[in-house]
């Protein structure tokens, strides 16, 4: 979940990634897994799960026009609006797709101080009715900072996605995120279904991608049942270890259906996991210790891609890129957390 860097040195994920342990991981294939019988996607769900995570990626650049700064606009897509909070740094935007007639909602992972500490408040709570203005089954509870986090740009997002909903009828939602930006995704993703229960057309997909555990068992069921399985992927790539960040022990349950992309990237490589009851699948990938952080997802970069942004939405990008630029405040942020690490 995270990203973190210095000038001259290698971010976390570099770290990570360039480790012999990752890189064996990444060679296994499902045989030496023990997942040879878990079934296989086929090529189109695969390529939806590549699609998605285009957007998921998308979340991290910084959207600002022109070819000098975003040279790849593969989905086809317009910048509908963007979310953010300054106090817990969230970030999202929410996009249309006219071609497939979708309105996609995304959400940033982790990359600064103050996203590490909402993937920090990792104890459980009730769900909070009144903020995220939506009635969970009884017994629901979820991560404190991942609710806290959600909630803090969830008016944002409504606000957003009910303009494109009234303004183009049938469209669909898709909700997506990557790491942190995938458990938000989930809790937006329930938000929107009990916001939204009219028209069956509105029923959000969920595509998540090295999401974390969200909530508990109640919270899992409640996401298997008014999403369902079969609209809901979450992706976990090799032996990535933020799905098993949030620990079973202190309650936490994954949602279905988990999709185990292992390497190298194809649709006979990513495997159908789902458990009993759409229960965590005690064969998936929460069996194998993890030893990575978000190892690349289908050979796709983060930030390699992005939308085309609204022309109203320009010159606040524009700003906040110069602003980020001549301030520098990730490097300001970043040097305090390897500060941080050096006394721990």
């Amino acid at each position: 979940m995270l990203n973190f860097k210095l000038p001259g040195l290698p971010s976390f994920d570099q770290i990570i990634n360039q480790s012999p342990l990752a890189q064996a991981a990444g060679r296994m294939g499902a045989a030496a897994l023990g997942v040879a019988d878990k079934p296989s996607v086929t090529q189109a769900v695969y390529d939806e799960l590549v699609h998605y995570f285009k957007y998921a990626s998308t979340a991290y650049a910084i959207i600002v026009p022109g070819p000098q700064l975003i040279p790849v606009r593969p989905n086809g897509q317009k910048l509908c609006g963007k979310m953010w909070d300054l106090m817990t740094d969230t970030h999202g935007y929410v996009a249309r797709d006219d071609k497939r007639m979708e309105v996609v909602v995304a959400f940033r992972g982790s990359i600064t101080p103050a996203n590490f500490i909402t993937d920090a408040l990792g104890f459980l709570v009730d769900w909070d009715a009144t903020r995220t203005k939506v009635v969970a089954p009884d017994g629901t509870k979820v991560h404190f900072g991942f609710q806290n986090a959600w909630c803090t740009i969830s008016q944002k997002t409504f606000k957003i996605v009910t303009t494109e909903l009234a303004a183009h009828p049938g469209y669909s939602i898709v909700v997506t995120g990557h790491s942190l930006g995938g458990a938000l995704a989930s809790v937006a993703a329930i938000t929107l279904q009990m916001l939204f229960p009219t028209t069956y057309i509105c029923l959000p997909l969920l595509y998540t991608y090295g999401q974390p555990r969200v909530g508990n068992p109640v919270f899992a069921a409640w996401v298997n049942t008014a999403i369902g399985p079969e609209r809901s992927f979450r992706v976990v790539h090799t032996f990535d270890g933020v799905p098993t960040m949030a620990p079973e022990l202190l309650g936490y349950m994954h949602h279905s259906t988990e999709y185990w992309a292992l390497s190298p990237h194809s649709p006979q490589q990513t495997r159908i996991c789902n458990g009993a009851g759409l229960a965590e699948d005690s064969q998936g990938s929460k069996k194998i210790p993890s030893t990575g952080i978000n190892l690349p997802h289908f050979s796709v970069r983060r930030s390699a891609y992005s939308v085309k942004p609204s022309s109203r939405l320009t010159f606040m990008a524009v700003f906040w890129h110069l602003y980020d630029t001549v301030f520098n405040l990730r490097t300001l942020g970043n040097l305090m957390l390897w500060f941080m690490l050096l006394l721990l």
